[in-house]
Parts: structure tokens; sequence; C-alpha cells
């Protein structure tokens, strides 16, 4: 029987079914809200196009594998009533350090690093949580993602892949908060340089 199809049938009962995206070699499956590329010796999993975890490529091996990695995502990741927050301390920062003011677009990878606080796979399943759960929003600003274009993208060290629960996304390049509404609200205290 063919490493998809005792692929499926193993997951069946544990996580949802996976999809076959590519197939190869190595061949590409969509599960569990992971990618995991099934090479001879090893498959490796991942999020947002890093590394979050490799396992033999046997199907009980890949599905104990994609569930401990989605177990350690969920678990560090940050609830949005706590990470919004420290996204608007994080963009502060960086506009002070830029000498900007709100509302500028800072480069996301610097606001990423500035909160120092995980791996790049974890700040995607961060942001990518954020939209799931619609809350981007804090202190009557917006949060917006400024999307790759052209040369920009293929510069990963200076982009962040946010994926959508198909497994799609794009490359975003920068960050900013914007007003809701044209009252001054109290956070744009805590943004000015």
């Amino acid at each position: 029987m063919p490493a998809g199809k005792k692929l499926t049938r193993t997951a069946l009962g544990h996580l949802a079914a996976p999809r076959l995206v590519a197939a190869g070699p190595p061949a590409e499956w969509r599960f569990a809200g992971l990618t995991v590329v099934i090479g001879r010796e090893r498959a490796e999993l991942r999020y947002a196009r890093e590394p979050v975890g490799s396992a033999p490529p046997t199907p009980d091996a890949i599905v104990a594998a994609v569930a401990r990695a989605r177990r350690r995502l969920e678990a560090r990741s940050r609830p949005p009533d706590e990470l919004l927050p420290a996204l608007a301390r994080a963009y502060a920062a960086v506009l002070r350090r830029a000498e900007r003011r709100p509302g500028a677009r800072v480069p996301l990878v610097e606001l990423r690093d500035e909160l120092a606080d995980g791996t790049r796979a974890q700040f995607a399943w961060d942001v990518a949580r954020l939209r799931r759960e619609r809350r981007l929003a804090v202190g009557g600003h917006r949060l917006d993602l400024g999307i790759a274009t052209g040369h920009q993208a293929t510069r990963r060290s200076r982009v962040v892949w946010i994926e959508d629960d198909a497994g799609g996304g794009c490359y975003f390049a920068s960050f900013r908060f914007v007003p809701q509404s044209p009252q001054t609200p109290p956070l744009a205290q805590e943004l000015r340089p």
C-alpha cells in the first residue's frame, strides 16, 4: 500500500485527514494545519514554511510527530489579550529606535525580534491565531500587515509567511497599528516616539 494511503488510514480517528499537496518526490502533505514533506529517510514537519519537527517516514511516527508539534505550538501560543499589548509595546519600541511616528510601517521581522519570545514559526502561528480569532485591535488601533511584493518576497530573512487554515498564505514585510476611529485613543500616548 502506498505511504500516503497508510498515512491517511493511520491519521483517521486521530486528527483531520491528510491532503496531498504534491506527489513529489518528496511527497508533500497538508496534515492538521502543518505541512509534512516525506522523504526516503525522514519526514519534515513545517509550519509557515519553517521546520517544527521531524519523524521517521512511517505513518504512525508522522501522526505522533504532527500531534506533538501542534501541541507545542498551541501550548506556547500567546493568547490575544496578552499578545496584542505586547505587539503594541514592541511596535512603540521599534518606532522610537527608528525615530518614526505612530502609524508608520516598520519591518515585521524587527517587530518579531523585539518580542524575542519564540521561533519564527511560533510568531507566525500567533499572528495567524489573531487573524483566525478576529482579534486584530487593541486600544482603538487595528493591526495592519503589509504584504511583501516583488523582490521583497524573495528575501526570506526579511519577511514572515502567515498561513491561512488551508495552508495557503503569503509573505508579509511590514507592520503598523492604525487608528480605528478619528478620536485619539489612549494607546496613542504609548505609541508616541
